[in-house]
């Protein structure tokens, strides 16, 4: 029996970002086409305060609307990054924040901070739309490293979930007058996306949990920056 359009966004919103919305996780990974349209969502809300000119606050409401579940899967990457490959998967499964992990996330933060005042918010809403469809692109065409939640989601992954889930980026090509480079910018993100997959194929045998949102983290400070210097 199929989902109704309320459960898979009450599921969606309850997974993907810190409000207050209850939702089965069963309903969200058998409907991963939703990624992107939360992406929309969510990149909307935190682009609010640029609409009136506070860029600080579109940090504060990234971090608060979406939480700290990707930074961290970002900052236990960091820490794999830099790890001997016979301990990378031991790395990233340590609970403690090592130097690696600091890097990247001091890395990560001062491109946000750096890119938020140098990008309208239009272009915040097509950054978390590109950060969400780089996460369900590893979600369709990956095989998970390991038992957890990466696996838990590429269940039930299919590529009708990559076709639906591109809608949202028809609001790259919205703007005529900056199709090219925002059709440069879908380029750039899934080439990172499938760079990090190759990276943790051939160093963790798969992708995990960590690793999608790191591409989450990694697809979005990028889409920033670029947007930022063009």
């Amino acid at each position: 029996m199929g989902n109704t359009a309320l459960e898979i966004l009450k599921s969606s919103l309850g997974f993907l970002t810190t409000l207050p919305v209850r939702g089965d996780v069963d309903v969200l990974r058998r409907n991963l086409w939703i990624f992107p349209y939360i992406g929309a969502f969510l990149g909307f809300l935190i682009a609010i305060p640029e609409f009136f000119g506070f860029w600080v606050l579109c940090i504060v409401l990234y971090v608060l609307l979406e939480g700290i579940n990707h930074i961290d899967g970002l900052s236990d990457f960091g820490d794999g990054f830099f790890a001997p490959d016979s301990k990378k998967k031991i790395a990233m499964k340590d609970t403690k924040l090592g130097a690696g992990g600091s890097t990247f996330l001091c890395v990560y933060l001062l491109v946000l901070y750096y890119s938020f005042q140098n990008v309208s918010a239009i272009e915040i809403i097509m950054a978390q739309i590109l950060a969400k469809y780089s996460m369900l692109i590893l979600l369709v065409t990956s095989k998970p490293s390991w038992e957890g939640m990466g696996a838990y989601f590429m269940e039930f992954a299919r590529k009708r979930d990559l076709l639906i889930g591109a809608v949202p980026l028809v609001l790259l090509f919205a703007d005529i007058t900056k199709v090219l480079s925002n059709l440069i910018s879908l380029i750039i993100i899934s080439a990172l996306t499938f760079l990090l997959k190759y990276y943790a194929n051939s160093k963790l045998g798969g992708i995990g949990g960590d690793i999608i949102g790191t591409a989450n983290c990694i697809s979005f400070a990028s889409a920033l920056l670029f947007f930022s210097l063009i």
